[in-house]
């Protein structure tokens, strides 16, 4: 997630470092299922959102001097690439992310413990 906000630095990925510090951090065993959830479901949103604005559909708008007046004050963190491969590195830690996040997921049901917290299984 730290990648993301590196590489991708905008408004789209300003919510992954709050996430991670200000909320996973705080939590006094492990974030529950709603905190990946709710993660998971909003870097597939990112995802969709960076594909589609790289379709060609977009270039005119993109080239409008209104979107760059807007995007030289506000970093949205939104670029268009041409060539497949850097499309695809551009897009690559919000993958990375997803893919940790269903892994982990997958590990916690494997252990038992995806439904319920460490704190309700064995209390001090």
């Amino acid at each position: 997630m730290i990648m993301s906000m590196y590489q991708n630095a905008g408004i789209i990925s300003l919510p992954y470092p709050i996430l991670v510090f200000g909320y996973a951090l705080i939590e006094e065993t492990r974030p529950k299922k709603q905190f990946w959830r709710f993660l998971r479901l909003y870097t597939t949103f990112v995802l969709l959102f960076k594909f589609i604005f790289n379709l060609r559909i977009f270039d005119e708008y993109l080239e409008t001097p209104e979107f760059k007046h807007f995007t030289a004050y506000v970093k949205v963190g939104l670029y268009d690439y041409h060539a497949i491969w850097k499309l695809i590195l551009y897009m690559m830690p919000e993958i990375m992310i997803i893919s940790f996040i269903m892994l982990n997921e997958i590990k916690l049901k494997l252990l038992g413990l995806y439904f319920q917290s460490e704190n309700e299984i064995e209390t001090v």
